[in-house]
């Protein structure tokens, strides 16, 4: 089974509001890598991501709260090593 992980980018108009929600998320035990980018901030819902959300979970919370994203889809890293 190939797994997917998720490359989120946050917008700058957004990354204040979607950073609150980060914390929120961290607050529920929800971690996973995050970053900056020439594009706004990234957050990488990958083999990271740990937790009781999944990353379709995180996408809906960003949704219910109005922060647009855009989102690349890829292979898990993991299928790469094996």
């Amino acid at each position: 089974m190939s797994l997917v992980y998720h490359h989120v980018t946050i917008p700058h108009p957004y990354v204040e509001q979607a950073r609150g929600l980060c914390e929120n998320l961290r607050e529920r035990g929800v971690t996973f890598d995050t970053g900056y980018g020439h594009d706004g901030m990234d957050w990488e819902l990958d083999e990271s991501l740990e937790g009781p959300l999944t990353a379709d979970d995180v996408l809906l919370e960003l949704e219910d709260l109005g922060i647009e994203y855009t989102v690349e889809m890829y292979p898990s890293r993991r299928d790469e090593e094996q």
